[in-house]
């Protein structure tokens, strides 16, 4: 063999090497995935299907399911599909991969619902590339199958009238409870506006109609994708009978009880903004005798009021709180057992606060908002820490140091005026007896007694009364 020839075996059996070389590279690299269906636990009629792969620098892991019905399935299929198609294209595109710059995919799913109408599946997404932060999707996927048809939240109502807008003041309402929610009260009101796009993501459970708010929705990023749960009878005139129907409807096993609900509709509105108003707050409670003694004259008066209770005398009588509630009265916080904030450190002076939110939450299944400090005594940190609205007081007859009924009433009568929020306290007689007074004679002259809630609201009203005026 010639000089030449030999070069030229040597060369290709060298190319040859260097292609094997390579291919291993990538296929340790890129890795190899594996395949695999099986029946699923919960439901024998589903299958699992999952792709894996445990490439040097690319890994994933896709799981969905196949409920043997032709257009469900090529959906679910071409949603999965398309997702893996599209990371492996960022992969092989990329050019600075490494171990520490991996790319990552994981899709997984859970059947929320699986009835004889309809089943709920919901697809959480989680990717990774080239080591950036990884980024949280969700999809949920709603299918009829009686109509063989995919259903979009207007799908589910009778008419497109109003259904929206009833919804959004429901969900709306509930969720603004939530006093981590409520501080961030501009995106909750966003989040939960009457636009279908917000409530794209539902599930039609046995009793309930789930909605699913993505991460960033209606809370920040840093609180997670957040879930609500309606009665399905406070949406009777408004859903289709289809999805009511119990025999159509019954999951195949049995649901949990949602964690989030609204088991019945939102009080409306009963102040009017063109009426003066005023907020008497009653501090240190409860306490049986004087408190109930309030609670009657504000019933006979149909006016409300915010009690700011100490966690300390809500474990003694805990059974108060449901009478608060029962007359539309509202709970605010007043920490554990009444100590100046400032002079704690702030770990104990959050203590105080958070404790008592959990002796009033197992108590009356209430979640206080508004929070009073004791002596008005805050600081930023501790408002910070707490994210709650904190509230203090314009008119204070100081009723703790005059025991006096009349001395205290007239205080009030005389210096207290619309929009204005009134500080007393309803562990003393003497205090409960002037309150009393003032509730008849402040309803007498056209006072509307709101919560401090609502007072918020009634301002909020005005405002808006007044620059739709100018």
């Amino acid at each position: 063999m010639s000089m030449k020839g030999k070069v030229s075996l040597v060369l290709c059996v060298l190319a040859i090497v260097i292609g094997i070389a390579a291919f291993y590279h990538n296929q340790q690299a890129s890795g190899t995935e594996r395949k695999k269906v099986e029946q699923d636990a919960s439901y024998k009629q589903v299958e699992i299907v999952t792709l894996v792969n445990d490439g040097k620098f690319m890994r994933y892991a896709v799981n969905y399911p196949l409920f043997h019905q032709e257009k469900l399935d090529q959906e679910i299929k071409r949603f999965a599909e398309t997702a893996l198609e599209k990371f492996k294209t960022s992969f092989s595109q990329a050019s600075d991969v490494n171990e520490e710059k991996r790319y990552e995919l994981n899709i997984d799913y859970e059947i929320i619902h699986y009835a004889k109408q309809t089943v709920a599946i919901k697809f959480n997404t989680y990717e990774v590339k080239g080591g950036k932060q990884g980024v949280n999707q969700t999809k949920v996927m709603n299918f009829d199958f009686k109509k063989q048809t995919f259903l979009s939240i207007n799908d589910i109502f009778l008419s497109k009238k109003d259904n929206l807008q009833k919804l959004s003041h429901m969900t709306f309402e509930e969720l603004k409870k939530d006093r981590t929610l409520a501080e961030n009260q501009p995106l909750l009101k966003q989040g939960t506006s009457p636009v279908a796009k917000n409530y794209q993501y539902f599930a039609i459970k046995d009793r309930y109609i789930e909605f699913y708010f993505p991460r960033g929705q209606i809370a920040p990023n840093h609180q997670g994708p957040q879930v609500l749960a309606i009665k399905k009878t406070l949406l009777t005139g408004i859903l289709k009978p289809e999805y009511i129907k119990k025999e159509l409807n019954k999951n195949e096993k049995k649901e949990p009880i949602p964690t989030r609900k609204i088991v019945k509709l939102p009080k409306p509105s009963t102040f009017h903004p063109n009426q003066k108003a005023i907020a008497l707050t009653f501090d240190d409670g409860p306490n049986p005798s004087t408190t109930s003694k309030i609670l009657t004259a504000l019933k006979e008066n149909k006016g409300h009021a915010t009690f700011f209770v100490l966690g300390s005398r809500v474990q003694y009588y805990p059974d108060m709180l449901s009478e608060i509630r029962k007359g539309g009265n509202e709970i605010g916080n007043h920490s554990y057992n009444h100590p100046l904030l400032t002079r704690l450190p702030l770990k104990q002076a959050v203590k105080q606060v958070e404790d008592t939110q959990q002796i009033i939450e197992k108590a009356s299944g209430f979640t206080p908002t508004h929070f009073r400090p004791p002596y008005g005594g805050t600081n930023r940190q501790i408002n910070e820490a707490l994210h709650m609205k904190v509230t203090l007081w314009d008119v204070d007859p100081e009723d703790w140091k005059y025991r006096n009924s009349q001395y205290v009433a007239d205080y009030i009568l005389a210096h207290a005026s619309s929009g204005e929020t009134v500080l007393m306290h309803d562990i003393y007689d003497t205090s409960a007896n002037a309150a009393v007074t003032i509730i008849k004679e402040l309803t007498k002259q056209g006072y509307q007694l709101l919560t401090v809630s609502e007072l918020e609201q009634w301002k909020e009203a005005r405002e808006k009364r007044s620059e739709s005026n100018r």
